[in-house]
């Protein structure tokens, strides 16, 4: 579990020590107005913890801890998963990224370059042919995140795992040539 370095931030394969990180970020309104149903309670947060622990060993790659290289201050996360549930038109093995930041550090470009060093990870290193990802069609940030990795969008919406409906966008491997 090696960690990802981009020039800014160490991209840090998520381990028990940032438990308490993501109950703090998951317990925000702000950081949760555009995940599922709002914030989460601890026990959920606890039990999303631990399906991030579990996808790391089970396959190799999964949530990564988005912290400041040069003093190692916990900025966010940044997510790769195997696609879980079907989405139209999209085939099964496909891997799902993710990004969720502190707000202090919205603005700054944060999320951006740990989402294409996340990209790069599963092209590369995964070996992920599909790359998918969701979002709400309110959440802009997330959007120009979407437009700067080149994703195109799908024809079909799908639901969230909370059941909301979201826009999907989708980004293809290079090496298949698509």
């Amino acid at each position: 579990m090696e960690p990802l370095t981009t020039p800014r931030l160490l991209l840090d394969p998520w381990r028990e020590r940032y438990a308490a990180d993501l109950v703090r970020m998951s317990s925000d309104e702000k950081v949760m107005r555009h995940i599922g149903q709002g914030v989460w309670s601890p026990a959920y947060a606890a039990q999303r913890h631990a399906a991030a622990l579990e996808h790391w060993s089970q396959h190799g790659f999964g949530w990564r801890a988005i912290l400041d290289r040069a003093d190692r201050t916990f900025l966010g996360l940044a997510a790769l998963s195997w696609l879980r549930d079907p989405i139209p038109g999209i085939g099964i093995p496909a891997v799902e990224i993710g990004w969720w930041t502190e707000p202090h550090a919205w603005g700054r470009g944060v999320a951006t370059e740990a989402a294409e060093a996340c990209v790069s990870d599963a092209f590369h290193r995964v070996q992920a042919e599909l790359i998918v990802a969701r979002c709400t069609p309110d959440n802009a940030a997330s959007q120009r995140i979407i437009g700067k990795l080149a994703m195109t969008r799908h024809p079909h919406d799908a639901h969230s795992l909370y059941g909301d409906l979201v826009q999907v966008y989708t980004l293809s491997s290079p090496s298949t040539g698509e």
